[in-house]
């Protein structure tokens, strides 16, 4: 099943989570907006370490993943917390 969760954060940044899930699992996810990470790619690395993630492993995962990337639009918990709404 494929839900989407978009808001703006503080700061007013547009952000768009798409995450697909089946079987307790992550099957495909992406996140868009008009947020910055410094490096670039890492979003798709977030988008690449959460799929095959089980459902219930979410925050760690991202945490992991985002290690020491720095973010600029848009927090973590945010992140976190709209991934975690698609799942619901």
């Amino acid at each position: 099943m494929e839900k989407v969760s978009q808001r703006k954060v503080k700061g007013g940044k547009f952000v768009k989570v798409k995450v697909s899930s089946e079987g307790g699992y992550i099957t495909d996810a992406k996140i868009t907006g008009d947020f910055f990470a410094h490096p670039e790619d890492a979003f798709e690395q977030v988008e690449k370490e959460l799929k095959g993630m089980p459902v219930d492993r979410v925050r760690g995962t991202v945490e992991s993943a985002l290690g020491g990337i720095v973010l600029v639009g848009l927090s973590k918990e945010d992140l976190i917390e709209m991934i975690e709404e698609c799942l619901e």
